[in-house]
């Protein structure tokens, strides 16, 4: 696949969404819109984190989503949520070949954290071409 790039109004909407969503939680601390063959797009984090390598796995961490439901003989996987010991990861499909992921600690409350990412993620599907 072809290296996907936003263009600069793209870019500067998607910083909106994200700059929004941080202001929402001081848990949350890592937004990431990668493909879904693993590159990077854009990003917001507030820590030092990998892109290009944290992209990569949430697409294939979506992809498996998608592979369990099918055999699992359901419909197809919206979202992913991965809990660890320090937070909490939540990646969802955006868009055909876009993958939208948010990262906070565990002071996040799960049900505000999916609230946010939903919504997000509808803002910037209606926006993104």
């Amino acid at each position: 696949m072809t290296q996907y790039k936003f263009s600069e109004k793209s870019e500067a909407f998607c910083q909106e969404v994200f700059a929004q969503m941080l202001s929402s939680s001081d848990a949350i601390y890592g937004i990431l819109i990668s493909t879904v063959d693993g590159h990077d797009v854009a990003k917001n984090f507030r820590k030092d984190m990998p892109a290009s390598k944290l992209s990569a796995m949430m697409s294939s961490i979506l992809a498996l989503g998608e592979t369990i439901a099918v055999e699992a003989q359901q419909q197809q996987c919206r979202y992913v949520i991965v809990e660890n010991s320090d937070g909490y990861i939540l990646t969802l499909k955006l868009k055909d070949r876009l993958v939208l992921s948010v990262i906070a600690t565990t002071r996040v409350n799960l049900g505000m954290l999916h609230s946010v990412s939903r919504n997000a993620a509808e803002k910037l599907a209606a926006h993104i071409r």
